[in-house]
């Protein structure tokens, strides 16, 4: 920054920086984190990326042989367990940025 930038400026700059910088870092998480979880019984593990998505399966041997619907019932149970743990992560993630842009822009912080 500029030794002829007017101080108020120079900070808001700083403030934009660090902004973008906990942006940058949750995207990064959002690429890189993934979430595995189980059925009960363990017999289906999912994996969900940082977005929701889908980007790994495992049936363990023989399951297809109670039936479709018994593997579509611990299908979806391991979907909603992973997607509980990405909820958990992304409220804690919402937290944390709430926290860091209220230090930033030096509001009080509000609950809730």
């Amino acid at each position: 920054m500029s030794e002829d930038m007017h101080p108020e400026v120079a900070a808001v700059l700083r403030q934009a920086q660090r902004l973008q910088s906990v942006m940058d870092d949750q995207l990064h998480r959002m690429n890189t984190q993934t979430f595995t979880a189980t059925d009960e019984s363990e017999t289906v593990e999912v994996t969900l990326n940082g977005h929701h998505h889908l980007i790994g399966a495992f049936i363990e041997d023989g399951l297809l042989r109670l039936g479709v619907e018994t593997v579509q019932q611990r299908l979806n149970e391991a979907l909603q367990n992973a997607l509980a743990a990405a909820s958990a992560s992304i409220e804690a993630d919402r937290e944390r940025i709430d926290a860091v842009v209220a230090q930033i822009t030096d509001l009080p912080r509000e609950s809730g």
